[in-house]
């Protein structure tokens, strides 16, 4: 009897393919051929499943989007459990800095998608955006502990929701670059956090 193939596996096998090498060379380095011959299998192959590049690039960021909301939910899920904002503010923030050689790799296929996207002038209308999910999520959270009194309600929590992605997407690259470790990241994350949430103490 042949072997059943699960079609949704053999493209996440492409799409892992494809990260390796958007990882070391950037987008510009993709290719059908590339990826075939970094996956270990034949071009035909990628292009029964992926019959263009851009169809490929499509689904690969989709498997990024999915990837991410994985590798933080477990730990937002567990501060949601606590019903503490800040805890759950916090799981977002350092959620998504890489903790490990595949967070590095992953996170670095997310810098090169959006190095596509400056150069082209923004993201392609049907690439899911991550930093907006990101901010309506803290913003969401923030307005809560605003009604506890544990964030001062005087302070605008969309604007700080902005500036807290903005300051976990820099501390993203930063990493990638030596500039700081994860555990460096993760203490400013903190910093930050503690002169937000002060109306509890």
């Amino acid at each position: 009897m042949p072997k059943r193939v699960d079609h949704q596996e053999r493209r996440r096998e492409i799409a892992e393919a494809l990260f390796r090498i958007a990882a070391a060379q950037g987008l510009q380095a993709v290719t059908l051929r590339a990826v075939a011959a970094e996956a270990g299998i034949s071009m035909n192959l990628v292009q029964y499943y992926f019959p263009t590049k851009e169809e490929m690039l499509r689904f690969a960021w989709q498997r990024i989007v999915e990837l991410t909301g994985e590798i933080a939910g477990e730990s937002i899920g567990q501060a949601t459990k606590t019903g503490d904002e800040r805890a759950i503010v916090r799981a977002y923030l350092t959620g998504v800095l890489p903790a490990d050689d595949r967070g590095r790799m992953l996170a670095a296929v997310q810098i090169a998608y959006f190095a596509v996207d400056v150069t082209r002038g923004g993201q392609a209308p049907d690439q899911e955006a991550l930093l907006p999910h990101l901010v309506r999520a803290l913003a969401g959270l923030l307005r809560q502990a605003q009604a506890k009194g544990t964030v001062p309600a005087h302070l605008d929590p969309r604007l700080e929701a902005d500036t807290l992605a903005t300051m976990s997407a820099g501390l993203l690259t930063g990493i990638l670059v030596d500039a700081y470790t994860t555990e460096q990241a993760t203490k400013i994350v903190d910093y930050r956090l503690d002169g937000l949430f002060t109306g509890g103490r």
